[in-house]
C-alpha cells in the first residue's frame, strides 16, 4: 500500500506541470478593443487601441545571439505619435526586427525619425545576387557613434534625433526596391512607402495591421497610430494571439506589399478556425467580386432569434459601391431584417438616401458627426467599419457574426488601395461590438433630427 501510495504522489508531481500548461485557462482568448474618443473620455480612454499596440511593441523581448529574431510588423496609413516611434525605434535597438509600411502622405518629424533608425542601414542589390553593393552608410538602427574608447558620446534621449536623415534622404530610402532582404540592412528593418498604392499603382495604402512574432499575434483595426484616430474618432481593433496560420498569412501578404507585387483578379481569402481574413485591391472587382455583398447575400432574415439583425457602423461609403451595398442591406430591411446603422461621412447622396429610409422606418439611422462650436468641422465621430450580424447566416439559423476591418464602403477599396478585413464567427466578438455599437449610437443623433 505504502508503494502504491508513494507511486501516486509521485506521478501527481510529474503531471501536475503538464496540465497547468495545457489547461485552456492558460490561454489568452481574443479580445475586441475600443476607443472613445472626445470629449466622451480622456486621454486614457481616448488612446485605448494605440496604447495597446504601443505595449504590445514594449513587450517584443530582446532578441538573443542563437535565437530567432524577434519580429514586429505594420502597416498603417498615418503614423504621427511620438511615443509610438520611440517605442518602435527602442525595439529595433534591441534587436527587434521592425518593419513599417506608410501612405505616402505621412511626413512629419516623426515618420522621420523613425525612417532614419529603421533605414539607415539599408543597402541596394542591384545586380540582385544576395550580396550588398556596397557598405551601409549607417550603423544598425542608426546608432550613435561612439568614442575611441567604446563609451557612447550621447544620452538616450539625445539617442533618438542622433544622425537624423535629410528629406531628400528620407525619401530616396522610403521609394526604394526593398524585394530581397539584404536590402534590409543588418538589423532587418525597413520603413517602406507606398506612392500611391502598394499593389496597385492606385488609391492608398490604407490598412491598419499590427503583427507580433510572439505569439503569433495579430492586430487588425480601423484606427492608425495617430492623435486625430484616438481624438476625432470611435474606432476598433480585433486581437488575435497565437494563430499561426492568420499571423503567416498578413506577414505574407505585407511582404508582397512591400515587393510592390501587383494584386490579383481573384480573392485571397484565409479562413482559420472562426477568422476569416481577406486582401485586397482585388484587380477590375465589381459587384460579383465584391466580398461585402458575397457576405451579404448569406443573410436571411428568419433566425431562431427572430427577424435576423444587422448592427452597423460605417464611416465613408459613396458613388456606385456604396449605393449597391445600401441597395442591398434596404432589400434585407424590406424582406424582415432589423438593419441599424451609425454613419460617419457619408456623401450627400447617400445620407439622402439612407435618411429617406429612416422616415418610413425601413431602418434604425444615426448620425455620429458632431460640430460642437458650429466652426464648420467635425470634431468628432465614428471612423470604424463594422457590421454585427445575429441570425441567419450562411445556413446557420443560429449565428454571430462580426465583419470588420479597414475598408470604406467606396469602389477605391475594394480595387485599388491596399486593405484587410476579418470576419469573427464568435459569439463573444458579437457581444463586444454591440456594446461598441449601443455606446456610439448613445452619442449619436437619431435620423430624421426630431
Amino acid at each position: 500500500m505504502r508503494k502504491l501510495t508513494a507511486i501516486a504522489a509521485f506521478m501527481t508531481l510529474v503531471l501536475l506541470p503538464i496540465a497547468v500548461v495545457s489547461s485552456p485557462a492558460a490561454a489568452v482568448p481574443p479580445r475586441a478593443v475600443f476607443n472613445t474618443p472626445r470629449p466622451y473620455a480622456g486621454n486614457a480612454a481616448n488612446f485605448t487601441i494605440v496604447n495597446r499596440v504601443e505595449r504590445a511593441i514594449k513587450a517584443m523581448p530582446r532578441h538573443r545571439r542563437g535565437k530567432p529574431r524577434p519580429v514586429i510588423t505594420i502597416a498603417t496609413y498615418l503614423l504621427d505619435r511620438t511615443s509610438t516611434v520611440t517605442q518602435l525605434v527602442k525595439a529595433c535597438r534591441r534587436g527587434v526586427a521592425v518593419r513599417v509600411i506608410i501612405d505616402e502622405g505621412i511626413q512629419n518629424r516623426n515618420s522621420r525619425r523613425l525612417i532614419s533608425t529603421l533605414n539607415g542601414d539599408n543597402v541596394r542589390d542591384r545586380n540582385r545576387d544576395g550580396k550588398p553593393d556596397r557598405r551601409p552608410k549607417r550603423r544598425p538602427c542608426n546608432r550613435p557613434l561612439h568614442k575611441k574608447d567604446g563609451s557612447s558620446h550621447r544620452t538616450d534621449s539625445a539617442e533618438q534625433d542622433d544622425g537624423m536623415m535629410s528629406r531628400e534622404q528620407v525619401s530616396r530610402s522610403v521609394n526604394r526596391r526593398l524585394k530581397a532582404s539584404v536590402t534590409w540592412g543588418r538589423d532587418s528593418s525597413y520603413v517602406k512607402r507606398c506612392r500611391p498604392s502598394c499593389r496597385s499603382g492606385r488609391g492608398n495604402m490604407h490598412t491598419k495591421m499590427f503583427l507580433f512574432s510572439r505569439g503569433r499575434t495579430v492586430m487588425v483595426s480601423s484606427s492608425n497610430l495617430n492623435r486625430g484616430g484616438a481624438k476625432l474618432g470611435w474606432n476598433d481593433m480585433y486581437v488575435m494571439r497565437k494563430r499561426p496560420k492568420s499571423y503567416g498569412a498578413y506577414v505574407r501578404q505585407h511582404r508582397a506589399m512591400t515587393a510592390g507585387r501587383p494584386a490579383p483578379r481573384t480573392r485571397i481569402q484565409i479562413v482559420d478556425g472562426p477568422y476569416t481574413t481577406r486582401f485586397f485591391p482585388i484587380r477590375n472587382a465589381g459587384i460579383r467580386k465584391d466580398p461585402v455583398m458575397s457576405d451579404l447575400r448569406k443573410v436571411r432574415c428568419r433566425s431562431a432569434f427572430g427577424p435576423t439583425r444587422l448592427h452597423i457602423s460605417m464611416f465613408f461609403w459613396k458613388g456606385r459601391r456604396g449605393n449597391y451595398i445600401t441597395t442591398k442591406l434596404l432589400n434585407l430591411a424590406r424582406r424582415g431584417c432589423r438593419v441599424n446603422i451609425i454613419y460617419g461621412a457619408p456623401s450627400r447622396q447617400m445620407a439622402e438616401r439612407l435618411r429617406n429610409a429612416a422616415r418610413v422606418n425601413l431602418i434604425r439611422l444615426y448620425d455620429s458627426r458632431w460640430d460642437r462650436n458650429e466652426d464648420g468641422f467635425v470634431e468628432v465621430r465614428t471612423h470604424s467599419k463594422y457590421v454585427a450580424v445575429r441570425g441567419n447566416y450562411a445556413g446557420d439559423r443560429k449565428n454571430w457574426i462580426v465583419m470588420t476591418g479597414s475598408p470604406n464602403w467606396v469602389a477605391g477599396s475594394l480595387s485599388k488601395g491596399d486593405e484587410s478585413t476579418l470576419n469573427i464567427r464568435l459569439r463573444s466578438a458579437y457581444k463586444a461590438y454591440l456594446r461598441n455599437w449601443e455606446k456610439v449610437r448613445r452619442h449619436s443623433r437619431k435620423v430624421p433630427f426630431n
